[in-house]
């Protein structure tokens, strides 16, 4: 991904990912403060946990 002239490697444009949709789905689906607050960190770390396994997964598998 390149952001005016910057090259992001996978692991950062992940993070930027999980964290704009992450606080989308808190903004839109939740109706309190709190509610908010909670729901973005858990689908945050969701996000990456998810990722993070599905890397380790993926890895010993040949390209």
């Amino acid at each position: 991904m390149v952001i005016s002239g910057m090259i992001i490697q996978h692991f950062p444009a992940m993070l930027l990912f999980s964290l704009f949709v992450s606080v989308v789905f808190a903004v839109v689906s939740k109706d309190t403060q709190r509610e908010r607050v909670i729901y973005g960190i858990k689908s945050f770390a969701l996000f990456i946990g998810v990722a993070v396994l599905l890397g380790w997964l993926m890895y010993p598998v040949p390209r």
